[in-house]
């Protein structure tokens, strides 16, 4: 090979790092998450058990992976049951009904500083609505 093609080919090697570089696999940002089951559970009695799933959807480029274990798992009940930061939910009453969220933020030591990205679902005591739950 003759200098230029060397010059040639060091360059073509160089452009193709540096466009390997700026793909949009580096940056690959949540859009959503998915709670599963998306239809929540039905506690019918104190102590069931369930076990929420997260599921997050990324683009650049576009995929879904398992985050259950990378967000912030709540409960807006806290009469009704508990839950774990590994989605284990645990009916502490059958009356009640709330929602359970999963929460990621894309800068936890500083939530204010980055995206906050929501998932939820619901749960419900078998009770919920009647006359035993007044």
């Amino acid at each position: 090979m003759s200098r230029n093609q060397y010059r040639s080919l060091l360059v073509i090697i160089i452009i193709l790092c540096f466009a390997n570089l700026l793909s949009c696999g580096h940056d690959q940002k949540l859009e959503s998450i998915t709670v599963q089951p998306s239809g929540g559970f039905v506690f019918e009695a104190v102590g069931a058990r369930g076990q929420f799933t997260a599921t997050g959807q990324y683009i650049h480029p576009p995929e879904s992976k398992d985050i259950t274990n990378q967000v912030l798992w709540q409960i807006n009940v806290a009469n009704l049951a508990t839950i774990t930061q590994t989605g284990l939910v645990t009916a502490t009453n059958t009356c009640g009904s709330g929602q359970v969220t999963a929460t990621f933020y894309s800068n936890p030591k500083n939530p204010a500083a980055g995206s906050v990205v929501v998932g939820s679902a619901n749960v419900k005591g078998v009770l919920d609505g009647t006359p035993a739950c007044q």
